[in-house]
């Protein structure tokens, strides 16, 4: 152990620690160490089921054994992966044996997933949504759901689960469809190949304002909007999504990384739409909150509805 290992030891097991209430809870996945807000700059560690993945920057390479020996002894993980910042970067194994297929993990008991610990990028399942799925479960009865931005369909199942009419995933990645189509029978869901719409967000939208359809939720989780692309991003659909809700419909929105109060974006949207605010949320307990200069939660989520 080097002596940085040792300086960053405690405020990893204190970490550790405060997770034990999400495994006796049988959370099933969850972050077990935000590190810019507890202690530990440049690393996360998130937990799906039996494993571990932890996200570096490169500066910790040289303690990555170490922390996941900390991991793999205090949080009953069974294996631990790692895998650098950089896009495109695969993982590779520092503790126990990596499995060669997807695994089945739960969430809270009642949702179930595939995860992919060889994938580069997420590996299948965004812990930050976690109160949005349990939201959905409780607020999807009888509606006729629309899940953009789908990826492997998590939001869509919450709200089939909770009794959602129909529920259509669009995405443009086939694999990506493919794998929540999978997600969707694992939780005994009924699939019909209408529900999972390969094409482009935005051309999936023209189509829809052209048969004049209507959903009573529409669920909205883009990539965050880099700079110059204008005409994209959760502000930019809003008002064409808000005219496409049945009345009574909600509009879920997912905002990463904006800088703004969750009042500010909520006001426009609001001036945008003329819906009004229903539910608000951001990321659960395991995720800590950053300092005012990195615009506080990192996740903001808000449901709209119509008077």
């Amino acid at each position: 152990m080097t002596g940085s290992d040792d300086k960053f030891s405690a405020p990893i097991l204190s970490a550790l620690a405060k997770r034990r209430e999400f495994f006796e809870a049988d959370v099933g996945c969850y972050r077990l160490l935000d590190g810019y807000g507890e202690g530990v700059d440049g690393v996360t560690i998130d937990r799906y089921g039996p494993g571990a993945v932890i996200r570096y920057r490169g500066d910790w390479q040289s303690s990555l054994h170490h922390i996941a020996k900390l991991v793999a002894e205090n949080s009953r993980c069974s294996f631990v992966t790692a895998r650098p910042r950089q896009v495109g970067s695969r993982p590779h194994l520092l503790w126990g044996q990596r499995p060669t297929s997807l695994v089945k993990v739960s969430e809270d008991g009642q949702l179930s997933f595939l995860i992919d610990f060889n994938r580069a990028g997420n590996p299948g399942l965004y812990l930050d949504a976690r109160n949005v799925r349990r939201w959905l479960m409780k607020n999807s009865q009888g509606r006729r759901v629309l899940n953009l931005f789908a990826f492997t369909g998590s939001l869509g199942i919450a709200a089939a689960i909770g009794g959602a009419r129909s529920v259509t995933h669009v995405d443009s990645v086939g694999t990506l469809l493919a794998w929540a189509r999978r997600n969707c029978e694992l939780n005994n869901l009924e699939v019909d190949e209408r529900d999972f719409a390969k094409l482009n967000v935005y051309q999936h939208l023209r189509k829809s304002r052209t048969k004049r359809q209507r959903y009573s939720g529409i669920i909205v989780d883009p990539p965050p909007v880099e700079p110059g692309q204008r005409g994209r991003g959760v502000m930019a659909l809003a008002p064409t999504l808000a005219n496409m809700l049945e009345p009574k419909g909600w509009l879920l929105c997912f905002f990463h990384h904006d800088r703004r109060s969750h009042i500010e974006i909520d006001q426009e949207i609001c001036s945008a739409t003329g819906l009004r605010v229903l539910w608000q949320t951001t990321s659960g307990a395991d995720f800590a909150d950053p300092t005012p200069k990195h615009g506080g939660a990192r996740l903001r989520v808000s449901a709209y509805t119509r008077d």
